[in-house]
């Protein structure tokens, strides 16, 4: 047997021939590299988190579904400070004298009050400051719908004497009972809407044939005094340009028409 002249040297097990030294890549390329994945790290994993949102959520995720934006009051709701008073609806229970405290509101609202006792039945809104302002003076049952609050002060509370129980129903003035027709009866105190606003001067009529109170307010960009009667009244009144609320404070029952 013959072997390769020269020397042969046989490697250990598992070991290889050392391979050249490889110059490491410039700084610049490694950096652009790390941002580069960290880039799509992050938008993957915002990806992620948004569809676990919406899969525990119970909906699909849309990439295309765009917020919808909350509705705004109707106009006619809204007072120069651009806050709707008494929304929603609240009503308050009691018996007896009391100081009943409110929703504070700046503007102008609707409260409907009653009264089931046989005294007097006094109301008087307090506001901010303190000062008090008559609302109802009545003796015995009493249901009626009154205006109350202003752009000038904030309403917290409400001095009630009764007798027996009573109810107070605060609400926005859209909840106040419209005037859809010619001609409209009630009995009382009374809030009403026009169906739609005085577009020009128009006349209108009144009749209130018991004894007692009787005073019209017109509501518009301003109010105005229309009738003040201390007795039985029937005659003509006028709803100027621009009315959207008629405030009526009466002993008895009352009708109003128009052309």
């Amino acid at each position: 047997m013959s072997y390769p002249s020269g020397p042969h040297l046989r490697q250990p097990y598992g070991h290889h021939p050392q391979q050249p030294d490889r110059p490491p890549p410039p700084k610049s390329v490694t950096s652009a590299i790390v941002l580069t994945m960290a880039a799509v790290a992050a938008v993957l994993l915002i990806g992620g988190f948004a569809m676990f949102l919406g899969l525990s959520s119970g909906q699909a995720p849309n990439p295309s579904a765009v917020p919808t934006p909350a509705s705004s009051p109707p106009a006619a709701a809204l007072t120069s400070t651009g806050y709707v008073p008494f929304f929603p609806p609240r009503t308050h229970q009691g018996q007896g004298p009391a100081l009943l405290r409110i929703d504070p509101t700046t503007g102008q609202g609707l409260i409907t009050l009653t009264h089931a006792g046989s005294a007097n039945f006094v109301v008087t809104t307090v506001d901010a400051a303190g000062a008090e302002l008559d609302l109802v003076n009545a003796t015995g049952h009493y249901e009626g719908t009154r205006l109350i609050g202003s752009d000038n002060s904030q309403i917290i509370a409400l001095r009630i004497q009764a007798d027996g129980a009573w109810t107070a129903t605060t609400k926005p003035l859209l909840d106040a009972q419209v005037w859809n027709g010619p001609t409209i009866q009630g009995q009382g105190d009374q809030v009403l809407r026009l169906d739609r606003p005085i577009g020009r001067h128009t006349p209108a009529r009144a009749s209130h044939p018991s004894k007692g109170v009787f005073i019209v307010h017109v509501i518009g960009d301003s109010t105005e005094l229309q009738i003040d009667a201390d007795d039985a009244f029937s005659g003509e009144f006028l709803l100027k340009t621009g009315t959207t609320f008629v405030d009526i404070h009466a002993d008895g029952p009352w009708t109003l028409s128009r052309n």
